[in-house]
Order: structure tokens, then C-alpha cells, then sequence
């Protein structure tokens, strides 16, 4: 996440849920940089209370965010937050990231939505965090960021660098003219094959 440039210094957080551990999530440490982190320095949390397992390191600010998504999306098993700059400027705009690429859809599954604001390390952002990510893997985070969730970290992850590459192409485009949507035809067939790579990964 931090050499693909969607985050800088120790911004962002990233979390799984512990195999065999229902009840547990690890997630990266608060304020520490990422070229500087270890292993060691995960932290394991109670997904309940979020009270820290046996860790030398106090847990992401975020902690709250990651505890309701997962509590509310039992088939999420990771989620990456980033704060990657195209995503971030649409967040920033309100203005959601719509499949105008062929990709897009097949990863996305349809437009990438804006939650509504609430403040950082908060419950509420995790609840809109969830209403916006709907039955998608990725969601804007009104003036943060983004979130993806996904099966396993590095699916995850691939599906941050994608959104940002998406918000990227979609900012650069804005900025000329206005984006022509792709046809409706596109968008069902777009839809179908989400739903198929979805179903071969549940």
C-alpha cells in the first residue's frame, strides 16, 4: 500500500480478521511509518471491545471503523483504508466515482459511492461506511479517503490500487470535459461478470 503510493507516512490502516479467531482482527499499529513497521508491531484486537491482545503498539485510530464493518459485513475478511489522492479529491468533492471504463465495472460492480461525513475514528464512520458500500468492495469516505474490503488482504489491496488508477483517469478527464457514461449494455454485462468473480470467490 505505502510503495504503491496510496498512502504517506503512517496514514491509512489496513486489517484482517484472525484465521480461526472469530473473534479477533489484527490491524496495523497507530502512527508508525510504514517503512519502519514489523511485524511485531501488529496489533491483535477483540472485535467486541476492541480491547488490544498481548501488543507493544496502540491500535489504528481507525480500529472503530474496521470493528463495524466487520461486525456488519460477516463475509468481509480484510479491509484496506487509504487515503490516495485521485479517491481522496473525489471524496473531498463528494462526487462519486462512476464505471466509466470497461474495468471498472467488473471490479466495482457499479459506482463507487461518497458515505456520509463523520469523524474520523468514530462508530459512524464505519456505519456509513457500510450504507455506501452497499453489495460493492470499495466506498469513498466523505473528505478521508477510501475503504476496500475483500475476502483476503491482497484482493484488498488490488482493489485500492484499481479504484485509485479509476479516480485517476476520472479527475484527469474532468478536467477537459465531462465523462461519457458507458451504455447500459455495458453495464449489465460489467455487472454480470462482478457477480460471477464474486460468487467464485464467496
Amino acid at each position: 500500500m505505502w510503495e504503491a503510493g496510496l498512502v504517506a507516512g503512517s496514514s491509512g490502516n489496513v486489517s484482517r480478521r484472525v484465521p480461526d479467531e472469530p473473534n479477533l482482527i489484527a490491524i496495523t499499529p497507530t502512527s508508525v511509518p510504514y517503512d519502519d513497521m514489523s511485524a511485531s508491531q501488529i496489533v491483535v484486537a477483540g472485535l467486541a471491545t476492541g480491547e488490544s491482545i498481548e501488543s507493544k503498539e496502540p491500535p489504528s485510530y481507525e480500529l472503530p471503523m474496521h470493528r463495524v464493518i466487520y461486525g456488519e459485513m460477516p463475509n468481509v475478511a480484510a479491509i484496506v483504508h487509504t487515503h490516495s489522492p485521485f479517491a481522496t479529491t473525489l471524496s473531498i468533492l463528494r462526487r462519486p466515482l462512476p464505471p466509466v471504463l470497461d474495468e471498472m465495472i467488473v471490479h466495482f460492480g457499479g459506482t463507487i459511492e461518497v458515505a456520509d461525513y463523520a469523524f474520523t475514528g468514530s462508530e459512524a464512520l464505519g456505519h456509513n461506511a457500510v450504507r455506501a458500500l452497499g453489495d460493492r468492495p470499495a466506498a469513498l469516505l466523505a473528505s478521508h479517503g477510501d475503504v476496500c474490503v475483500a475476502s483476503n488482504l491482497s484482493t484488498a489491496l488490488n482493489i485500492a490500487i484499481a479504484m485509485e488508477a479509476a479516480a485517476r483517469v476520472y479527475v484527469q478527464a474532468l478536467q477537459i470535459g465531462e465523462p461519457v457514461p458507458l451504455p447500459e449494455s455495458a453495464l449489465e454485462a460489467g455487472r454480470r461478470l462482478f457477480e460471477m468473480r464474486r460468487n467464485d470467490r464467496s
